[in-house]
């Protein structure tokens, strides 16, 4: 939207969030966070322009953006995830590195969806679409446990009769005794063998990401980012760098990642 109706506006949000990441790697994480709200706000504004929404508070404006189809629902909880951070450092003083953090990954992926031109209609279309899917989820259930009930007796009966048959047929008492005897010997001779050592040394620590991670060249913020990693994501971890940054196999190469928001299984 902003990048293709005036360029300065998108620059600026660029800028913005440069600064967001600039002042969280100088461990400014009360300024980057006020940065990160400041930046969706103004981004928000820009979209209620162009939806005719009146301004009110920023809270509204998201809720109407997302009411009108504007923005996505996850766009939406992401504006308000800003919101409460960015609230919470400028109220209650709040410097978490963690939640500074938060602020602006989710803020440097809405800068993406906030670039797409074509969305905003594209929402709009979807969101008069909602209703009509619903009511025809809503027959499908309907449909779905009647015919579930036709399902279920005749498969009631058919587990009643295995039942019936399972108690009245009478047990091979001579065959059933005579067979133990030979397994015990089996069970003996294969116990001592392969299947304790093989299981111990497979142990291996997997390494999985606790949100949206930049990939870095080096050991700092300040180095070059060459990706970034969605939540979840299992890492190829070779080693420790130093006790804040992790090295990692990334597209061939050797790169670095925050251990901060590494967790292992």
């Amino acid at each position: 939207m902003g990048k293709m109706d005036n360029p300065g506006i998108w620059e600026k949000i660029q800028r913005n969030v440069q600064e967001t990441e600039r002042l969280m790697g100088q461990k400014k994480y009360n300024l980057s966070m006020v940065k990160a709200r400041q930046t969706m706000e103004y981004m928000v504004k820009l979209q209620c322009d162009k939806a005719g929404i009146v301004q009110s508070s920023t809270e509204t404006m998201i809720r109407e953006l997302y009411d009108g189809g504007w923005i996505s629902k996850a766009t939406a909880e992401h504006y308000l995830q800003i919101l409460s951070i960015g609230n919470k450092a400028s109220k209650d003083g709040d410097n978490s590195a963690f939640n500074a953090n938060q602020a602006y990954h989710v803020l440097s992926q809405e800068i993406y969806s906030f670039a797409d031109a074509d969305k905003s209609p594209k929402m709009r279309k979807s969101a008069a679409n909602q209703p009509n899917r619903s009511r025809k989820k809503k027959e499908k259930s309907g449909l779905n446990s009647a015919d579930l009930l036709k399902l279920l007796i005749p498969a009631a009966l058919i587990l009643i009769l295995i039942c019936v048959i399972v108690i009245f047929t009478p047990k091979k008492t001579p065959t059933n005794e005579t067979t133990p005897a030979p397994q015990t010997t089996v069970e003996t001779t294969e116990a001592p063998s392969t299947e304790a050592p093989t299981e111990a040394p497979s142990e291996a620590v997997v390494y999985k990401t606790t949100t949206t991670l930049n990939v870095r060249k080096g050991p700092s913020t300040d180095s070059d980012r060459i990706g970034k990693l969605d939540p979840g994501v299992t890492v190829n971890y070779t080693g420790d760098y130093d006790d804040s940054w992790a090295i990692i196999q990334y597209n061939g190469q050797e790169a670095y990642v925050s251990k901060e928001y590494l967790t292992t299984e």
